[in-house]
């Protein structure tokens, strides 16, 4: 009688196997909380790439500056583009999949094009005076200027000084009119 002997690949293919269909192990354990998030962030706003799609979905207040009114904001540090509201969004809840603003950039051609999005909580709901909201393991930055706690993501758009960064280097409101 012969007696068998797994190689150690074998053993190690073999509890993979088990792993994967016993255990319900997959790569998406090894993901970090804000990986994880982040992803369902870019499935939930996958259908609002285009500005009239995200308008269908509420998303239809483009915010101006409170003093000069331009609704394409930028800055030295970069731009954000023009922000649209669905002011429905906006109380003390923060949920991954729903943030309150859709950000797009001004196009040449008259278009706009999907950036990112951003996260806020008025500063009348969450005094300026309490701690930061946090989502995604980051604090929100205090906007003085919008009286609100504000959270970038840039997932339409790298952004090289850092995915939930104030302003986009990469963001233009050149096109703006």
């Amino acid at each position: 009688m012969s007696v068998f002997h797994p190689s150690h690949r074998a053993l190690l293919a073999l509890g993979s196997l088990l792993c994967v269909f016993v255990l319900g192990c997959s790569r998406s354990e090894s993901q970090t909380p804000q990986s994880k998030d982040l992803a369902s962030l870019r499935q939930a706003v996958s259908g609002l790439h285009e500005l009239s799609a995200a308008q269908k979905a509420g998303y239809t207040v483009a915010v101006g500056h409170p003093t000069d009114g331009h609704t394409c904001l930028s800055d030295v540090s970069g731009a954000m583009g023009v922000h649209y509201l669905n002011s429905t969004l906006v109380d003390s809840t923060l949920v991954v999949t729903k943030p309150q603003l859709m950000i797009y950039e001004p196009q040449r051609d008259g278009s706009t094009k999907f950036v990112g999005v951003e996260y806020i909580i008025p500063f009348k709901i969450r005094s300026a005076t309490r701690q930061p909201p946090v989502l995604f393991g980051q604090s929100f930055q205090k906007d003085e200027t919008f009286q609100l706690w504000a959270l970038h993501a840039w997932i339409g758009r790298s952004n090289p000084s850092g995915m939930f960064a104030m302003w986009n280097p990469e963001v233009s409101c050149q096109y703006a009119h």
